[in-house]
């Protein structure tokens, strides 16, 4: 497999996985009832790992490409490398962060409690 081919699956894989999460955290959210700032931070926070993701697939490409397939050694100050480091260091930040605000807003809501589970009525035997 190249290095497109296997790029192209791992962004597919990727984007798919990230369609799927978001649609499962809105209904989680509806479900549980949060208000809609939370439900709109854990979207955000979807996204952000989203981004992360994507820009990791990238810098594992990359080294994969140059270390194994090209034989060269790895260096953080190559351009391309640091630019990816550097995106994901602010992704990584800004996620920080937004899981810091989502802690703050989950603590100001009640908490939810599942539904108990239902029992069958044993029968007198």
């Amino acid at each position: 497999m190249d290095k497109k081919e296997f790029y192209k699956k791992s962004e597919k894989i990727i984007n798919e996985t990230f369609v799927k999460v978001k649609w499962y955290a809105k209904v989680a959210a509806e479900k549980a009832g949060e208000a809609a700032h939370v439900t709109k931070l854990l979207l955000q926070k979807v996204s952000l790992e989203h981004q992360l993701a994507k820009r990791l697939s990238q810098l594992g490409t990359k080294v994969y490409q140059e270390a194994v397939r090209q034989g060269k050694a790895i260096s953080l100050e190559d351009p391309e490398i640091k630019k990816i480091v550097e995106e994901t260091k602010q992704l990584d930040a800004q996620l920080a962060q937004l899981e810091a605000a989502l802690e703050t807003e989950r603590k100001g809501q009640p908490a939810v409690k599942p539904p108990a589970p239902k029992r069958k009525a044993r029968s007198a035997s």
